[in-house]
């Protein structure tokens, strides 16, 4: 296997492919940069594979590109689903005006012709599959790595949320949990914190922080961080895909209280409870913090479920396997 990318675009380069795209979404310009189409073509000439891979977004037309080699691309989150979750600023918002429709095209264009499309959840394939019919989606877990057995720190009673706070949906879900569940929760426990953990936190978390708040931004690791949380609560009302952030949690052996949109591809157990609401957030955490077994039981049962079921080696043969058959259906 070879990978073929390239460095990430400035500012400038991104302000640039918006005015330059013609027809197509922006990010597609960075894809065909011509460095990387000159390594695709001699990839293609030297190696002569069997299969090419095509991960993220604006990669689905190389497919026009590789001479009949069967194509998977792995979109991960559907494109034009997530495309509102991105946080960028007001110029770059009014030069994407009528982006929605532009990879609504590409991807009705670009994902007839491939072998797969990948997805990471049930959800989000029903939903593509009623836009692009023809698109040949298929469900691939995500994995995460669990690292090492946890070592669990006790302390104030801390509800963790993790997240890149350059994506909207997470700063509303951070923003959920110090706003609105916290206060409820802290009516019974005086003493209980929230920690808001990951890189590029807005102006608007930075605000929050407090005696009752750490808004630390960036953590080179982050399971040190998850080993000192109670209780791992995502309020997320936007956003698709399997969350990361909770899989990581249940790997460092938190019990979760989620919204359903945030379990797509996870789902209920015993150490993972649904609750859309804050006052059934804030029961659910209540519970956990009520009851040190089953909270121990908890996140024991959701450890054990991210090495049984999401693990890299797991999601890995389901790919593997997605490209034998594509190999097979072409030959």
């Amino acid at each position: 296997m070879q990978w073929y990318g390239g460095s990430l675009p400035s500012a400038v380069d991104g302000v640039v492919r918006r005015v330059r795209r013609g027809g197509e979404p922006s990010h597609v310009g960075y894809v065909l940069r011509p460095a990387l189409l000159r390594d695709l073509d001699t990839a293609l000439r030297e190696h002569r594979p069997d299969v090419v891979h095509l991960f993220g977004w604006g990669t689905a037309g190389l497919v026009e590109r590789v001479g009949g080699v069967p194509a998977v691309h792995d979109t991960v989150d559907p494109w034009a689903a997530n495309l509102s979750n991105r946080s960028v600023g007001l110029m770059h918002r009014l030069l994407d005006a009528g982006e929605l429709d532009r990879v609504r095209q590409h991807e009705s264009r670009c994902y007839p012709q491939l072998a797969r499309v990948l997805v990471r959840t049930d959800e989000d394939a029903a939903e593509l599959q009623q836009q692009v019919p023809a698109a040949p989606v298929a469900v691939v877990l995500q994995g995460v790595d669990a690292g090492p057995e946890p070592l669990r720190r006790e302390g104030s009673p801390t509800l963790a949320f993790l997240g890149a706070y350059d994506a909207t949906s997470n700063v509303d879900a951070a923003a959920e949990l110090v706003e609105r569940v916290l206060p409820l929760v802290r009516q019974h426990h005086p003493d209980v914190r929230a920690a808001l953990l990951g890189r590029d936190p807005t102006k608007r978390l930075r605000g929050l922080a407090g005696p009752q708040v750490t808004v630390p931004g960036y953590l080179p690791d982050v399971r040190s961080a998850l080993a000192s949380a109670t209780v791992f609560v995502a309020s997320m009302r936007s956003g698709r895909g399997v969350k990361n952030k909770v899989l990581e949690a249940m790997a460092a052996g938190l019990p979760v209280v989620a919204t359903r949109l945030a379990l797509n591809g996870i789902g209920t157990s015993v150490g993972v409870v649904a609750a859309d609401t804050a006052d059934e957030q804030a029961a659910a955490v209540l519970h956990w913090l009520a009851d040190p077994e089953a909270r121990e039981t908890a996140g024991r049962a959701n450890r054990e479920c991210v090495l049984t079921r999401h693990t890299w080696a797991a999601s890995a043969a389901v790919v593997e396997a997605i490209w034998a058959d594509a190999c097979t259906s072409t030959s």
